[in-house]
């Protein structure tokens, strides 16, 4: 039981409750929750009070992770702040408590609780990661050695960022929350104290970023950066993407979510970083219906011609970007192409025939996601890109939901013999029966198989194919059968003998779902 959202009142009705009908067992999982959070509290408070001399061995020396972001989690903990809070910045640790002066009144069915002041937890990571990289530099000056902290993340502003890359000189990675606080400053500050960074993370670009973190990067030593992530790329646009090729010597993994008009439409200024292994490009709803072919041709030509040139690319995500299935079709064709892992998402099924043939060329691929609205397909829709998986020997994870919503028994039937390999399996479809479960069965080293086609299986089928599993390759299995037709329900007594029978022989777990109409269960989330 987790108490994060729960107000004081409603926990202590819960654990009175709990206790009046005796179950100990989910009062002691409560229990051991709060114990968690305990336990959780002193490793932080054992980190910064030995950053300021008071415990028995240098525990701050020893890390070599500081994840402000989850010390920032502690604090807002509501067990935290309820039980633990006081004690947390008692004595010494007094030092570092920054809260806000309107005190915070909590009410529960005994009266009003004790007052206690909001933290200002920006202010307080501050001054954590202010004592903590003093702390660890000041070490390592005296006792003639390096700091031994690689890694830094959180919501950094540039001002900390300036101090304390100038103090880390082993800093690798950097994770944090604001990209405006990357400046050409901070980053002339980590080519000259920091040798091995190379890694880079940001949770968001703001639409005002681009300039500063183009300066960022071309202030940085020429091709260092190995990886750069943006969760949130909505101001990642042709400065930076520009930028981006003073690393071309160096960058290996790129990924950017959430691009918007302005990145999609300058992605040509990438074409010089083509050593790239991995590629994850995520576009938003509106920059999502460009069509770069039609109305962006010389950037279309040039994106093409730039991934054509990555030969030592490897994994390939392009999602929510209708120019995808195009692109793809043509480097998909290259000689020089040999993925391993494709995903595509966001395109429709239609007029995409030319995409999914090309498919059949990547034999190398081991890891395959196509998911497209098939409304409106026809038959040459599902046969093509079947035809072509059954091309990829190699294949351990396939998920085709909602690629398949139209499939049948048969198109199932025709391609599972072709995936001996294949660990991880997802499909839609309509009319699915037993007919199914004896191809399924020669997928010797399947893990999961979730099943969210229209389905009337029996009993007495999966039982059959749950006897054909195999103990050693089959270990752990995930069958997930998640919209069999109400017509053939399953009471819950079948499924404990399911459950019962996939845990005996391969130690695997069984998940049941009926079909719903979309009405009814539209019905029952408004009432």
């Amino acid at each position: 039981m987790h108490d994060r959202n729960l107000p004081q009142d409603v926990l202590f009705c819960i654990c009175e409750e709990l206790a009046n009908l005796q179950d100990f067992g989910t009062l002691f999982n409560f229990s051991k929750q709060r114990n968690m959070v305990a336990k959780w509290a002193l490793q932080w408070k054992s980190i910064i009070r030995s950053c300021l001399g008071q415990t028995l061995y240098p525990y701050g020396l020893y890390i070599r992770v500081l994840d402000l972001s989850n010390l920032s989690d502690l604090l807002d903990d509501t067990s935290f702040r309820d039980h633990l809070q006081r004690d947390f910045f008692a004595g010494e640790m007094a030092q570092f408590l920054k809260a806000q002066e309107t005190p915070v009144k909590r009410k529960t069915r005994k009266g009003a609780r004790s007052v206690y002041n909001r933290l200002t937890i920006p202010l307080i990571l501050e001054a954590v990661g202010e004592s903590i990289t003093s702390y660890v530099t000041e070490s390592a000056s005296q006792s003639h050695s390096t700091v031994a902290l690689e890694d830094l993340s959180g919501d950094i502003n540039t001002t900390s960022l300036l101090q304390w890359t100038g103090r880390l000189s082993k800093l690798r990675s950097l994770t944090i929350w604001d990209g405006g606080a990357l400046t050409a400053n901070v980053a002339t500050s980590i080519a000259t104290n920091c040798f091995e960074f190379d890694d880079l993370s940001v949770y968001k670009v703001g639409d005002d970023d681009d300039s500063d973190l183009a300066s960022f990067f071309s202030a940085l030593t020429p091709n260092t950066l190995r990886s750069f992530t943006a969760q949130t790329a909505d101001g990642v646009g042709p400065e930076t993407l520009l930028a981006l090729n003073h690393h071309a010597g160096s960058l290996k993994t790129l990924k950017l979510h959430g691009v918007k008009p302005n990145g999609i439409k300058n992605l040509h200024h990438l074409q010089g970083c083509n050593l790239l292994e991995t590629l994850d490009l995520t576009a938003d709803r509106q920059a999502g219906f460009i069509d770069l072919k039609a109305t962006e041709n010389d950037v279309y030509l040039e994106v093409i011609a730039w991934l054509r040139k990555c030969e030592q690319l490897r994994e390939l995500l392009l999602q929510g970007l209708n120019s995808a299935p195009s692109i793809l079709t043509e480097v998909c064709l290259s000689n020089n192409t040999k993925l391993q892992k494709l995903v595509v998402t966001g395109y429709p099924v239609i007029d995409n025939q030319d995409f999914h043939r090309a498919l059949s060329h990547q034999t190398s691929l081991e890891h395959l996601e196509l998911k497209a609205d098939a409304e409106g397909g026809f038959r040459d829709d599902i046969d093509i890109p079947i035809h072509s998986i059954t091309r990829l020997p190699k294949l351990k994870h396939l998920n085709l939901v909602p690629t398949s919503e139209y499939f049948r028994t048969p198109d199932i039937t025709n391609l599972a013999p072709h995936m001996k390999n294949l660990e991880e399996l997802w499909f839609m479809g309509y009319d699915v029966d037993d007919s199914i479960w004896p191809s399924l069965s020669s997928l010797r080293q399947l893990r999961v198989l979730n099943i969210l086609a229209l389905s009337s299986f029996t009993l007495d089928g999966i039982l059959a194919f749950i006897s054909t599993l195999q103990r050693d390759t089959n270990h752990g299995l995930l069958l997930a059968v998640m919209n069999q037709n109400p017509v053939h329900a399953f009471t819950d007594t079948q499924q404990g003998i399911i459950r019962r029978a996939i845990e005996e022989k391969v130690n695997g777990t069984f998940e049941f779902v009926l079909f719903r109409e979309e009405d009814s269960a539209s019905e029952e989330l408004s009432d």
